[in-house]
């Protein structure tokens, strides 16, 4: 064989190898992909601070059907005063039901009498917080409503009277370097078992400094969600 050869035949066996151990990279690489463990399931009984509401959140596998594929749901159950309002009513499912992406079991924290948080993120002080503003603007009362965001955390707000408000302190979803994308939704059921439920992205310029204001405004239906810092959006008087 000649030097000539050789050279050619030693560069192809080196791009082949190059090859496979690019492959065999890609392949470990997949694998560890699927290997993801699956968030974990986790069950949290707790009462509210005045004992008016006495709460379950459980998320658990179940058999996937042909009409239902998804095998992972989070379930809510409540009672209000000793009454039972829901049993094991599903409040999410399949992707959603990791609360987005839960690593460890979620802290289950009371915010107010009817309000709980469900996070395994902590929360941060109310001046470095978003603000969610949400009212009630149906003739119905609300049994639940959820709202969640990118940032990681769950609101659980029970047996919200027509014309009722609330305000709460959020993670921000906010990007230093670039604009980037917030997104707030809303999920419910009425008294009279009416659903609602919508979603919205909002763009954070370059400039934005918070807190930054999300109003959610709840009817018969449907769900308004905007924001008055993305979208120029205002309006007064919106809590109580």
């Amino acid at each position: 064989m000649t030097k000539r050869k050789k050279t050619l035949s030693l560069i192809a066996v080196g791009a082949v190898t190059s090859l496979i151990l690019i492959v065999v990279g890609v392949v470990r690489m997949i694998n560890s992909w699927l290997d993801i463990p699956e968030p974990p399931p986790f069950r949290i009984v707790s009462s509210s601070p005045q004992q008016t509401y006495a709460i379950t959140v459980e998320r658990k596998q179940r058999k996937p059907t042909r009409e239902d594929w998804t095998s992972w749901k989070i379930y809510l159950s409540y009672t209000s005063q000793g009454q039972r309002i829901l049993n094991e009513v599903v409040v999410a499912d399949g992707d959603s039901s990791t609360g987005p992406y839960y690593k460890e079991n979620p802290q289950l924290n009371w915010i107010r009498e009817n309000t709980f948080r469900l996070s395994d993120i902590a929360s941060l002080p109310e001046s470095k917080s978003d603000v969610l503003l949400i009212r009630n603007d149906s003739a119905n009362t609300l049994s639940y409503l959820i709202v969640s965001g990118g940032s990681g955390e769950w609101f659980y707000i029970l047996n919200l009277a027509p014309q009722a408000s609330l305000k709460l302190n959020a993670l921000p979803q906010e990007w230093e370097v670039a604009p980037s994308m917030s997104w707030i939704s809303a999920d419910g059921q009425f008294i009279n078992g009416g659903m609602v439920s919508d979603g919205m992205n909002f763009r954070i310029p370059y400039y934005t400094i918070g807190p930054n204001y999300y109003c959610i405004s709840v009817k018969e239906d449907g769900i308004t969600i905007v924001s008055r810092d993305f979208e120029g959006w205002s309006r007064a008087d919106f809590t109580s």
